[in-house]
């Protein structure tokens, strides 16, 4: 769910983060539903550069 938010605040569509991150759209909603299972380190810290923030609280922020 941190993702989603993060994407939101920073004013990003799926498709647009899709690109910036070279993923494909369900892979993301699967990544915003919290379904980390099959998401690599590399993905991880494009996302989290591309919203301007870090690996550790997009995906392990407990």
């Amino acid at each position: 769910m941190e993702v989603k938010i993060a994407r939101i605040k920073k004013g990003l569509t799926q498709l647009e983060l899709c690109k910036i991150v070279k993923t494909s759209p369900k892979k993301l909603v699967e990544i915003e539903r919290g379904n980390y299972g099959n998401v690599t380190k590399a993905l991880m810290e494009k996302i989290a550069k591309a919203l301007d923030t870090t690996v550790q609280k997009l995906f392990f922020n407990d």
